[in-house]
């Protein structure tokens, strides 16, 4: 097999397992040519994967969870090389909703097939996200989890363990803090315009959010739309009940729901939204403007 596979290891992921894992599915490509990095900041993981040449690479493994691998793409829709997201980090929902899993004899048998898709991925302002975005309640919790999980150590281990749970516990507490309050904004979608307060507005390129909430059902990356699920009010009790709901995999009454191509978004107050992807913090501002990016990723799916 020509071209060798670029191995880049977030050796702060998932409570430190990244390295171990890339060490033994090193050993289990034996006799293939891999090179491994680790590179010391997102910025410095984006440029390595945008710089890879085609013609001496096959792919980028890249360990770590949601937030690694979304750098990591930002560079690899630059170079065309396809991703493998191996899944080492508190979160992997890319990797899942992708059928991959920390399974060597996986890696293996997808490498040897070259079991690799066309993946569309979504922008914000430009900036490219893969699973689900969203502002609300949603942006206020990964705001506080990963100050949690880069604050305290024992954190990190904790919600390597209970992942789906610390997000529910989180939630419930961003719901309470911001109880009565709302966003001031206007929503217009291909078909759907509307002013109105929200507690909470998911933009999803795939079905699952936090490996348990399914915000999407059906939804896929190779749809010619994204959905859009939106809680018209303002925190409250309505608010833990669809919480409730979307991990029962269902759709409460509560929320609008629809599906488009475009999706503007624009504060009545000129308030700042901050908007989480992937896991991060992508961007912050008071018009937001969805769409499908301009290049697709190239990535290894289990599930062909």
């Amino acid at each position: 097999m020509n071209g060798e596979f670029a191995f880049f290891i977030n050796t702060e992921s998932g409570a430190g397992i990244s390295a171990n894992k890339a060490k033994d599915a090193e050993e289990s490509l034996f006799g293939l040519n891999v090179r491994s990095s680790t590179p010391t900041s997102s910025s410095e993981l984006s440029r390595a994967c945008s710089e890879l040449k085609s013609s001496q690479t096959k792919a980028a493994v890249v360990f770590g969870g949601d937030g690694t691998h979304s750098y990591a793409l930002r560079g690899l829709l630059e170079s065309g090389i396809p991703l493998y997201p191996f899944p080492s980090g508190t979160a992997n929902d890319l990797s899942t909703e992708q059928g991959i899993t920390s399974s060597l004899d996986q890696l293996r048998d997808l490498v040897g097939k070259n079991s690799v898709k066309e993946f569309r991925v979504i922008g914000v302002n430009g900036i490219p996200f893969s699973t689900v975005a969203g502002i609300g309640i949603g942006s206020a919790l990964c705001d506080e989890y990963n100050y949690l999980r880069n604050r305290f150590p024992l954190f990190k281990k904790l919600s390597q363990r209970v992942n789906c749970e610390i997000y529910s516990l989180l939630a419930i507490k961003q719901i309470f803090s911001n109880w009565g309050k709302g966003i001031k904004i206007r929503v217009k979608g291909d078909s759907f315009e509307r002013d109105l307060v929200a507690s909470s507005i998911m933009i999803c390129n795939q079905s699952t959010l936090a490996g348990n909430l399914k915000v999407a059902p059906n939804q896929t990356n190779s749809d010619d739309e994204f959905t859009v699920l939106i809680h018209p009010e303002a925190c409250g009790f309505s608010t833990l009940r669809g919480l409730a709901q979307l991990k029962s995999k269902s759709i409460s009454q509560s929320f609008i729901r629809f599906k488009t191509k475009n999706l503007l978004l624009e504060t009545l107050d000129h308030q700042l939204l901050k908007v989480f992807g992937d896991g991060e913090i992508l961007t912050e501002s008071n018009k937001l403007e969805f769409k499908e990016f301009p290049k697709k990723l190239r990535i290894f799916t289990g599930n062909c």
